[in-house]
């Protein structure tokens, strides 16, 4: 075949394509159901370094790649290679390129010596099914997936056709009718896709039989061989009937060889040779042995023979599949089980034989459960299923797989007797660990967790329930350079599960058939609090030193809400949106680390810092690189942690993965979102800078808005043409509110996002000065909008909060009384260290003076210190800390953090500080507490009540216009609120920290939402 039309030429891959490679990426969304994310230089140069293609072809027209064609050994199965990508860029569509580079994959598979090629596509792709036919693939009529195989190289590799095809072209001679549909001849439960080919000088039917992947039937002008069986699906051990037929059509008599094969599952004497004029028809008879039923994704146990015509052999061959005279399988209710508990199994039972039949069932005793009864009959008509309901009661948690023993009885007094040992039910209980087996899974179980790892090519699944998909899943690990697939078709030399104090372990156990000596160790450990743990070990058993090797690990996982620890922030992707892998740059990953929240169980997952992680469409991967390994020496990866519910946020999955004790309470910041200059907002310019960024791989593409306090500040349209992923702004707020809230929208591709940020405008200065009166002297703030007031003779904490002239706390200056539950009371608002009551601060030593201090952004506050040494508490004795009280000039917010000057002698770990402050109005009554659940209003100082301030709004007043919005630290604990008819006080409590996170106290008349006033959290002291 020419590699050449026009202009294209087909080459292969080299790295300095990729540029060019991401371009058509990026100019094919549509071909792709318009897909955004956008393709670089540098991921498609990681992408190609990793993909263990065997080949990669590209099409090209001058500078231009507008053709991309990928082929590798198939995974899914023995004895295929595979097309695992195939795209023409949408503008080159009809110039034939899809089957220029279909046929050169084609080629190379028939040049390999490999017997067929596969590939998957989707069923509405009606442009690229009939090029594909046209290219020699069946379309697979199965419900799972779209499956295509070509068998084109095998029928070109088969010496008996080989003088066939040397005269012949296979592509133009096919005679094939092409339809969009799958494909398939259906007999006996065979299906059979057949190529037909004919020109002036030859006619050629070759058929495949599709469960064993082989030649069923060749007729060409001279043969007809054909090799037939009654029916499809067979009995286990039950001797089958084969049957070739062979048609001799030239005038000579021809010498017939016949040889049968024996594989796994199959054990025959089929033998012969003869020498045929016209006609033969052989038989025998084949035994297909007990073993696992057959997947629709692997080539299913065959029986095959050798043929040779005067000399010039094939081999033909029928897939079938295997079944015991009766399939069972068995369920049950529920996760958890509990001893003595009355359970019922369903059990169901499927006749596989052609005729009637009563099957006895006969179950093993076992010392997890007590049947009601053990043998059971049940009569059935040809493949008919029934459910049967068993009772039994739980004696013992564990796995339940009882042996089971079968007896078919056939009307005309045949029986068959047959036994099933891979039905199994799991009785899981906290804190039991146990495997188990059934014909598809092994399983190992800790609590009321388990995995799950699929027999068919090693997946792995977890999950706190008894399904067998679940969201996320391990795929079996590749060696490379190139990686190689072997290990999913390969059995495992052995299998194990075993246990320890903590964790239930399954190990399985590879020899590598590509890398010489080498054996793979994998093992997964099961933790009872939902932590799946998972490493490798890699053995050099040659006597050869390994110089290189290099292990990849690739997991998928859908998901949406996920966060992500991209260029040092964490980004919080959306609820609602999807998020693959491939949405997101592999070079941005700054943490070894990722979380989502949602499909109702928060799952995180955290790998080693050694090894490398990319991003690639759905999958993610780890590579590992081992350097040389000596002759007997075994390496033992570090381990890849997944939690399943273990840790509830994503700062506690961060904390585990970087080997944390304590958990580090931040902010996240939306996958689309506004950012300020140098995430400082508190602006003294006249122009805010703000930039738009995405954290996905598409460009911004559609019209965006700014605000501010709902005036209109900016319009702009941007375009996926100019490939930003960011957008900076200069907006004006000379004139903003002290308090001033940036909000806008983008509408880019099919998503409206809302955006906001809390912006400080400040103005003015900060007054501050001494007042005494009453013989107390008082410290005094006034930034022109809020004055505070302190007085450490009087008390060690603030006693006046006042917002334009309006008083907001409760206290008893000057003097301290005895109020409700409280003596003395005081009121206001103060921090001490827990198990410090009032009284005793009393006895304590305070003062007080002004203090100018920089937040970490180098903002200037200036702040009431009051500096409090312990020396009689016998628990706190030595302890010195120091509380600030600060304000910016103008601005309605105070500012409250704790630092800690000396401990005396005393260990801080795990102790905590406690803020309490007292709030009213122009009465207690006046207040009320405003949240957005169904009891929206409580009204203060009517009945005594608690309170969870966390998911409180804000606290109003009927008198007043302001509200009071209390942004507690990020650090606290403890979030409360208690009210009765003497008082509202305001309870917080954190782990005492040299120096504790800012909260923040804010008035403004405004209802502002909580996740806008968050954004004051980023300043910290």
């Amino acid at each position: 075949m020419s590699g050449m039309t026009n202009t294209i030429i087909i080459e292969e891959y080299r790295e300095e394509y990729a540029l060019a490679i991401a371009k058509m990426w990026n100019l094919s969304r549509d071909s792709w159901g318009g897909d955004t994310r956008v393709h670089t230089e540098e991921s498609v140069k990681t992408k190609e370094a990793n993909a263990g293609n065997i080949a990669l072809y590209l099409a090209i027209d001058g500078e231009e790649i507008v053709g991309y064609c990928s082929l590798s050994e198939y995974k899914e199965d023995v004895g295929s290679l595979y097309i695992p990508l195939l795209n023409v860029r949408p503008d080159y569509h009809g110039k034939k390129i899809g089957k220029m580079l279909v046929m050169k994959a084609v080629e190379k598979t028939i040049e390999l010596g490999w017997p067929r090629v596969d590939l998957y596509t989707w069923p509405g792709n009606v442009k690229a099914v009939p090029l594909y036919k046209k290219c020699g693939f069946f379309w697979e009529d199965r419900d799972d997936t779209t499956h295509l195989m070509n068998f084109i190289p095998a029928v070109i590799n088969t010496p008996l056709l080989k003088p066939v095809f040397a005269k012949i072209d296979w592509y133009d001679a096919s005679i094939r009718e092409i339809e969009v549909k799958p494909d398939g001849l259906k007999e006996n439960g065979f299906t059979f896709y057949e190529y037909e080919w004919k020109d002036q000088q030859k006619n050629v039917r070759v058929r495949f039989e599709r469960s064993g992947r082989g030649i069923s039937l060749i007729e060409t002008d001279d043969y007809l061989l054909e090799l037939k069986m009654a029916d499809h699906e067979v009995i286990e051990e039950m001797p089958q009937k084969v049957e070739l037929l062979f048609v001799n059509k030239t005038a000579n008599p021809v010498m017939l060889k016949v040889d049968g094969n024996d594989h796994e599952r199959t054990v025959s004497a089929f033998k012969d040779e003869l020498l045929v004029e016209k006609r033969a028809v052989l038989t025998d008879q084949v035994i297909f042995k007990t073993g696992e039923e057959p997947s629709e994704w692997k080539t299913h146990p065959f029986f095959s023979v050798n043929v040779s015509i005067n000399g010039e052999e094939c081999e033909l061959r029928l897939g079938v599949k295997p079944k015991q005279p009766a399939k069972l399988n068995v369920k049950t209710d529920g996760n958890l089980s509990f001893l003595g508990e009355k359970k019922v199994i369903e059990l169901e039972v499927e006749n596989s034989l052609k005729q009637d039949a009563v099957f006895e069932i006969v179950f093993s005793r076992d010392e997890h459960v007590e049947l009601e009864k053990r043998i059971f009959s049940v009569s059935l008509e040809a493949n008919e299923r029934k459910l049967v309901a068993t009772p039994l009661v739980v004696k013992k948690l564990g796995y339940y797989q009882p042996h089971i023993a079968i007896t078919a009885k056939i009307e005309n007094g045949s029986e068959y007797t047959f036994e099933n040992n891979l039905v199994g039910i799991a009785l899981k209980g906290f804190g039991e660990k146990f495997g188990g087996e059934t014909k598809d899974f092994w399983h190992i179980y800790n609590g009321g967790y388990q995995v799950n790892i699929r027999k068919r090519d090693y997946l792995i699944t977890a999950g706190r329930n008894q399904q067998m998909n679940q969201p996320f899943a391990f795929f079996v690990p590749k060696l490379g350079k190139p990686y190689s697939t072997e290990f999913s078709k390969q059995k495992p030399v052995a299998v194990k599960w075993y246990f320890n104090d903590a964790a239930m372990i399954f190990k399985m156990v590879f020899h590598s058939t590509e890398f010489t000596g080498v054996t793979l160790t994998l093992y997964t450990a099961l933790y009872g609090d939902g932590i799946v743990k998972k490493w490798v070990e890699v053995e050099n058993d040659s006597k050869e030193t390994i110089h290189q090797l290099y292990l990849n690990q690739s997991l998928y996982h859908e998901k949406s809400h996920a966060y992500f620890p991209l260029e040092k922030d964490v980004i919080e992707f959306s609820e609602i949106k999807a998020v693959d892998f491939g949405d997101i740059h592999s070079h941005c990953l700054t943490g070894n680390w990722y979380f989502t929240e949602d499909h109702g169980e928060p799952i995180g997952l955290c790998w080693p810092t050694e090894c490398k992680a990319n991003f690639e469409g759905w999958q993610f991967y780890l590579e590992f690189e081992l350097g040389p390994i000596q002759p007997n020496e075994c390496k033992r990866l570090e381990p890849c942690y997944l939690s399943i519910g273990a840790f509830r946020t994503w700062q506690e999955q961060k904390a585990f993965a970087n080997k944390l004790s304590n958990v580090e309470h931040s902010q996240s910041i939306s996958e689309k979102s506004l950012k300020l200059e140098n995430n400082n907002p508190v602006v003294y310019t006249d122009q805010l800078a703000l930039e738009l960024q995405t954290s996905r791989t598409s460009f911004i593409n559609g019209p965006i808005e700014l605000f501010i306090n709902g005036e209109s500040k900016l319009s702009a349209q941007i375009s996926s043409a100019d490939e930003r992923t960011t957008y900076q702004a200069l907006i004006p707020v000379i004139d903003a509110q002290p308090i001033s809230i940036v909000t806008g929208n983008i509408q880019s591709d099919s998503t409206t996002t809302n955006l906001n940020q809390l912006i400080i405008v400040p103005r003015g200065k900060v007054e501050a000065y001494t007042e005494a009166g009453q013989g107390i002297n008082s410290y005094i703030l006034d930034n022109g909008i809020i004055r505070i007031k302190a007085a450490p003779e009087f008390y060690p904490g603030l006693y006046s909060l006042v917002y334009h002239e309006n008083e907001w706390f409760d206290t008893s200056f000057p003097e301290k009384v005895a109020k409700g539950w409280w003596n003395p009371w005081a009121g206001g608002m103060k921090t001490s260290p827990a198990q410090l009551n009032t009284f005793s601060l009393m006895k304590e030593y305070t003062t007080a003076e002004f203090m100018d201090i920089e937040d970490k952004h180098g903002n200037q506050w200036r702040t009431i210190a009051l500096h409090t040494k312990i020396n009689n508490h016998p628990i706190w004795k030595g302890l010195q800390y120091t509380q600030y009280f600060a304000l910016l000039p103008g601005v309605p917010v105070l500012a409250y953090f704790v630092k800690i000057v000396e401990s005396g002698g005393k260990s801080l770990l795990s102790e905590t500080l406690e803020t309490d402050l007292f709030l009213t109005g122009e009465s207690l009554k006046d207040l009320s507490v405003i949240s957005n659940f169904n009891d929206k209003k409580i009204n203060v100082g009517i009945e005594e009540q608690g309170i969870n301030m966390k998911n409180v709004s804000f606290i109003s007043s009927e008198k007043r216009r302001e509200k009071l919005y209390h942004i507690e630290g990020e650090e606290n604990d403890i979030f409360e609120g208690y009210m009765n008819k003497d008082a509202f006080e305001i309870i917080l409590t954190q782990e005492i920290k040299e120096t504790t996170k800012p909260g923040y106290i804010l008035f403004d008349q405004r209802e502002i939402s909580k996740s806008t006033l968050i954004n004051l959290r980023r300043i910290v002291f």
